[in-house]
């Protein structure tokens, strides 16, 4: 299986979820640091429709029109599985006005950032690391 390969790095969706200026900012405790909300896609599904269902599963939020931004790339170590995942993230940018409802076992922590402050997140996952570095100027 492609997923559980070690030589085949995991394609993640991830979303920058803005709402009245700010953007979510989650504490994943399966990798011990923060990220913005996503996961992978399952069978043939499409990036954008992984988006989509990853949004709702996580956040409890539907989402239009995903804006797509670049990626970033790290390798993290999976606490469940005790083994470290090489993955390509790929990211997203959403606005919403709806009311958020986070899956606890997705985030034990959250909070509403300005998107300049996001890169000084401290302990953030390496994928955004990655994905800022290769885009020094993005702003939204």
């Amino acid at each position: 299986m492609i997923d559980d390969n070690p030589n085949f790095p995991r394609i993640i969706c991830s979303a920058f979820i803005e709402k009245d200026g700010k953007f979510l900012v989650v504490n994943d405790p399966k990798f011990g640091a923060w990220r913005v909300p996503g996961g992978k896609p399952e069978g043939d599904e499409r990036l954008e429709k992984a988006l989509e269902r990853e949004m709702q599963e996580e956040v409890g939020v539907k989402i239009e029109n995903p804006k797509f931004l670049g990626y970033g790339q790290d390798s993290m170590y999976l606490i469940p599985k005790k083994k470290t995942v090489s993955r390509l993230l790929m990211f997203f940018h959403v606005k919403v006005d709806q009311e958020l409802t986070i899956d606890p076992t997705e985030a034990s922590e959250h909070k509403w950032v300005k998107f300049e402050e996001i890169k000084n997140v401290k302990n953030i996952e390496g994928g955004l690391v990655d994905f800022f570095n290769r885009n020094p100027n993005i702003q939204l």
